[in-house]
């Protein structure tokens, strides 16, 4: 029985993640920094992907 609810929760996980973009991932692993402008700078600087608001709205607008 765990190895068959083991099957159907990874089934699940892919198919909502599989319609996901890499540019989606990486705006979702970032949201958690998005209220605190300190942290947010600080893992735009540690990481050098964008993080505040802003910096989001412009990489999407580059990539669009």
């Amino acid at each position: 029985m765990p190895i068959i609810l083991s099957i159907i929760l990874i089934a699940a996980g892919y198919w909502s993640l599989r319609h996901m973009s890499l540019l989606q991932m990486e705006e979702a692993a970032m949201l958690p920094f998005a209220d605190d402008p300190e942290a947010a700078k600080r893992v735009e600087q540690e990481t050098g992907r964008a993080c505040l608001p802003e910096h989001l709205a412009q990489k999407i607008a580059l990539q669009a």
